[in-house]
């Protein structure tokens, strides 16, 4: 199939396919960029269906940067403790809402190089924060996405590779122009609940038409 062609079919598969499927978390339902920076800290090698609890009570308790930044390290890592890497995420929550008050006025900025200026924020989060709470169209890209895109396409993405631009540029390009949020929230849950690490569900799935995976798994057959 024409490489474009391609993509138009994937965007389009995945589109109607979150339609019908999509996962629902309190963090989907707001778009006040501190709310979604704090939930990305606590997706962080965790699943999203572990955070909500605790992403409910944190919010309430801490409602903004400046609330969180007169918050003790130990108040903090109590809020979280239910989650892993707590410790690590209490320090990392602490530093940020403090630098955010000192220098953003407790605003998220909306800049990607101001965000990636921030204590423990990659490009992953700052996308995030820039596509879900700003509605920019940026890409995002993690292991399970990158998944996803190296079994349809055949691209190397996994690994050392998922941090190079010149990647992250390449995964810009498929991008649906004003849907990005829609879009990249697809790519989440497509690889959440059909295109798994193991056993992928090939009988859910709308893509094998088009996947370079499923085409080499036919033909070993």
């Amino acid at each position: 199939m024409n490489p474009s062609l391609k993509k138009d079919f994937f965007n389009g598969a995945l589109l109607k396919w979150y339609e019908q499927n999509h996962r629902d978390f309190p963090w989907r339902e707001v778009s006040d960029p501190y709310a979604i920076l704090i939930s990305e800290i606590l997706l962080q090698k965790t699943r999203a269906e572990n955070v909500v609890t605790v992403f409910k009570k944190f919010i309430v308790k801490y409602p903004n940067a400046n609330r969180l930044s007169t918050a003790s390290f130990t108040d903090i890592r109590n809020e979280i403790n239910k989650l892993g890497l707590h410790t690590q995420r209490a320090l990392k929550m602490q530093n940020l809402a403090k630098i955010l008050v000192e220098k953003h006025n407790g605003k998220i900025p909306n800049n990607r190089n101001e965000l990636l200026e921030l204590p423990g924020i990659g490009i992953y989060i700052a996308n995030a924060v820039l596509c879900f709470a700003f509605n920019c169209d940026v890409p995002l890209l993690d292991t399970n996405i990158s998944r996803i895109i190296e079994r349809v396409f055949s691209v190397k993405v996994t690994g050392e590779e998922r941090k190079k631009i010149r990647v992250w540029n390449l995964i810009a390009e498929f991008l649906p122009e004003g849907k990005s949020r829609e879009y990249n929230y697809s790519l989440i849950d497509f690889g959440a609940k059909v295109c798994t690490a193991r056993n992928p569900k090939h009988n859910l799935c709308p893509l094998i038409e088009i996947c370079d995976y499923y085409s080499k798994i036919c033909n070993k057959k």
